[in-house]
């Protein structure tokens, strides 16, 4: 009896709390403590970079694998017309090759001398020696009539990532696996440059956009601006208008990007050099790709499914 007593109670009690809630008698809450103090928010704390990759530790090449690596460069460069000099072995941080050489000259009779000698690996020395001598000699003497002898080297090794970035990829370069060139120079004298013989891109102005009021004012007049059929012309022929107006559609899409024409001997000659290094090098960037590689084609070795060719 009075266990029921004290809960009859207490549920009278909870009822008169809910009424005056309920009314906005709630009692208030109390205000702020002006002596209490807030806590700052801590900022997020951001991981450190990663190193780069000459930073990293360095583990030395191993005797084997220096061997194996020369014993390939010998069979793979044994017979190309290259004047090159074997390198000791590179190795900072992650980057470097067993077996590097410094490539200073492709061909025999003919030499393509290249400005300043480049540091790559052999499969990327004998490729590259390809390239120049049966694509890019060729193709010169039959817009020019006269050899390359000289192509600019505008990068080959170089321990970094890719476009010098801090957390992108390792680059090519890193590996002695890339060459970068910007120049092409003939026996003649003709200078040849990525940057100056790319075909532009000229880009079509999109049709002016039609006049509102314009079309209004056709619409109040009941077409009163379109022309009126001719009348019959002597014979029972009905004159034709030999002048046709040509609109533009006015929501029609802009022209597509074109490049400017390729009748230009050298634009047409940088344009096939780029398309037949996509069928030798794995990796071929060009001004297409980005405005990272404006002034030079980048030529490398990495092993893909497909190339990539831009």
């Amino acid at each position: 009896m009075t266990l029921r007593l004290l809960a009859l109670v207490a549920l009278c009690a909870c009822a008169r709390v809910l009424a005056a809630n309920a009314e906005g008698d709630a009692p208030p809450l109390p205000d702020r403590n002006p002596l209490r103090q807030t806590l700052p928010v801590a900022a997020p704390v951001k991981p450190p970079p990663a190193p780069l990759p000459g930073e990293q530790a360095t583990v030395p090449w191993t005797e084997a694998e220096i061997e194996a690596a020369k014993a390939e460069c010998k069979e793979v460069l044994t017979g190309d017309p290259l004047d090159y000099e074997q390198l000791p072995p590179i190795k900072e941080g992650i980057c470097g090759t067993p077996a590097p050489v410094l490539l200073r000259a492709v061909g025999a009779d003919q030499k393509v001398v290249i400005t300043p000698p480049a540091t790559m690996s052999c499969q990327m020395a004998d490729v590259l020696g390809e390239w120049l001598r049966d694509t890019v000699q060729p193709e010169a003497k039959k817009l020019f009539s006269s050899p390359v002898v000289k192509i600019q080297n505008a990068s080959s090794y170089v321990c970094r990532n890719r476009y010098g970035g801090t957390s992108t990829p390792l680059s090519e370069h890193a590996l002695a696996n890339a060459f970068d060139v910007s120049e092409f120079v003939l026996a003649n004298g003709t200078r040849i440059t990525v940057l100056d013989d790319w075909p532009k891109v000229v880009e079509t102005p999109p049709p002016p956009e039609a006049n509102p009021n314009r079309v209004s004012d056709a619409k109040e007049n009941g077409g009163a601006d379109k022309p009126k059929p001719s009348g019959k012309a002597k014979g029972g022929t009905t004159k034709t208008s030999a002048v046709t107006t040509a609109k533009a559609e006015p929501n029609a899409p802009p022209s597509p990007v074109a490049k400017e024409s390729d009748e230009d001997p050298k634009s047409k000659f940088v344009t096939f050099l780029h398309e037949d290094a996509c069928r030798r090098f794995g990796t071929v960037l060009g001004p297409d790709a980005n405005a990272a590689h404006k002034n030079h084609f980048h030529l490398d070795m990495k092993t893909r499914r497909r190339g990539f060719c831009e």
